[in-house]
């Protein structure tokens, strides 16, 4: 019973979620910047981008990366919504759009979730 408790002090209450975004961003956003504000993010373990950088005629921009975090809610939802809100703050940012969680695709009513 002792042995329980001790691995219970030093393991993660909930394990690192990983989803897939694709974000919609402003003509003069640097993008290592972004990306070193979001691995600042509360509970944001790992930023990867997954492709380049996609610019547009119009100047902005769209850019697909891998976040793995540690969830503060167990609902998937809420999760995915707490996470793409603190994304969307940040400057530069316009358009969140969910890809991926946990390695499956995710919708709502046959919609792309989108913040």
């Amino acid at each position: 019973m002792k042995k329980l408790f001790e691995d219970a002090t030093y393991k993660l209450e909930r394990k690192l979620t990983s989803c897939i975004l694709t974000l919609k961003l402003e003509r003069e956003t640097h993008v290592p910047d972004l990306m070193t504000r979001i691995r600042i993010l509360k509970g944001v373990a790992v930023v990867a981008q997954k492709d380049k950088v996609a610019r547009f005629f119009d100047g902005d921009a769209q850019l697909q990366i891998t976040v793995k975090y540690l969830p503060t809610v167990e609902d998937a939802l809420k999760s995915i919504e707490e996470i793409c809100m603190l994304i969307k703050k940040l400057p530069g940012v316009k358009i969140v759009a969910v890809d991926a969680f946990n390695k499956r695709k995710v919708n709502i009513k046959g919609k792309k979730i989108v913040y």
